[in-house]
């Protein structure tokens, strides 16, 4: 007897598929006119209500042809340009040129430029020796405001706050999300991170990582709709690496993590990074050629840190415009956890096994992801593991 699919796997397979449209359409050349018209007769046979798997079948096709049709109309590019969201953007780069000033004057030397890097991805002011440093221990992704970074850093968040207020956590972890684009200045790279980093509260919110898993995919394909090339920008691709670790992978390793001593909220961190370690590896060597050996030690001594340092800057901004000496204050307690930061990279780096240049063919690093992503979901048909039940065991071990 067929599996029948659910509406909303229906939905997350035809959002693949528009993905994997686009991919396809970004190497063959079809006549606009001709695709839409196949793209919309399949719909059509979709939307007529017919029996399985034909009704499959039709929406797997929609979706190859639309992506490939909405490849050839817009060249990959942009097609929605809001001038307003352009004019406010413009208006909010100047605030955070303002910002990094006033950083800059209030910390010293290299750690201001760290917390500037860490708020605004701004490494202008960066020592280049300290920034060959953080890319042999693998922390370049804290210092770069990306999708992967950001995801790591709500999870992390969300960790920290969930066992002091619980569920409100992830509007706390929301409303740092926001804060953080606005004082960014909004460029389109931050929005898409938010969109990322935003899926793993909604994910975490829904409470089951089947539907996080369908969430991400959706996420994915909104921002392919309306940017097609966005599938070949590498910070898109580990963004959804890392979040898909965060969501499938993670509490299967804090359900290995149970039986250990380690503090729950810790458990939760150590499962996160590790998760979004392992599934953006392979991408990490594929796109940069280097494996860095000592990435896992390095992310777990410094990422539980990266949210403290990220709240601190954020509620110091305001009030070193609003009551400077309070704001200075506040800003000087991120000095330590910089510079133990700073410390940490230099001391991993300095071990003669710390990188490696590693070379991989494309198919390599294809067929890993595939293996990766294809026994993740074969374990969890076998072991579902609800996200729910793992925050029970990380905030109440004695469950087990």
């Amino acid at each position: 007897m067929a599996m029948t699919l659910t509406v909303s796997q229906k939905f997350a397979l035809t959002c693949l598929a528009i993905m994997a449209g686009a991919v396809i359409g970004s190497y063959v050349t079809v006549s606009s006119l001709i695709i839409g018209w196949i793209a919309g007769l399949w719909l059509l046979i979709a939307l007529s209500g017919q029996k399985e798997p034909l009704e499959t079948i039709a929406l797997v096709l929609f979706g190859l042809t639309f992506g490939a049709f909405l490849w050839q109309i817009t060249s990959g590019e942009v097609w929605l340009n809001l001038a307003v969201v352009s004019h406010i953007g413009a208006v909010l780069a100047g605030w955070r040129d303002v910002i990094i000033d006033k950083i800059s004057l209030v910390l010293p030397e290299p750690q201001g430029s760290l917390m500037s890097g860490i708020l605004l991805g701004n490494r202008v002011k960066l020592d280049h020796d300290l920034i060959d440093t953080f890319r042999a221990v693998g922390l370049t992704h804290i210092i770069a405001v990306s999708g992967y970074n950001l995801t790591i850093l709500t999870a992390n968040a969300v960790s920290i706050f969930w066992p002091v207020i619980g569920r409100r956590a992830l509007w706390v972890s929301a409303a740092i999300i926001i804060i953080f684009v606005i004082i960014t200045g909004a460029p389109a790279s931050i929005l898409r991170a938010a969109v990322m980093a935003m899926t793993v509260i909604l994910a975490k919110y829904l409470g089951r990582p089947s539907r996080g898993v369908n969430v991400l995919i959706f996420a994915s394909a909104l921002l392919v709709v309306f940017e097609p090339k966005i599938l070949f920008d590498v910070g898109f691709q580990l963004s959804v690496a890392a979040t898909y670790g965060l969501i499938r992978l993670s509490p299967y390793i804090g359900r290995l993590l149970a039986p250990t001593p380690i503090p729950p909220t810790l458990k939760q961190i150590i499962a996160e990074t590790l998760a979004a370690i392992i599934m953006t590896t392979p991408l990490i060597i594929g796109h940069f050629e280097r494996l860095s050996v000592v990435s896992p030690l390095s992310n777990l001594l410094v990422l539980p840190l990266i949210p403290l340092t990220m709240a601190i800057g954020i509620i110091s901004i305001p009030l070193l415009i609003v009551v400077p000496a309070v704001g200075n204050f506040l800003l000087l307690a991120s000095w330590p956890l910089l510079t133990w930061i700073i410390f940490i990279s230099q001391k991993l780096a300095s071990w003669q096994f710390a990188s490696t240049n590693l070379t991989l063919p494309v198919w390599t690093i294809a067929a890993l992801m595939v293996m990766l992503v294809g026994g993740l979901e074969w374990l969890n048909s076998r072991r579902p593991l609800q996200a729910d039940l793992f925050d029970q065991l990380l905030l109440q071990p004695h469950a087990l």
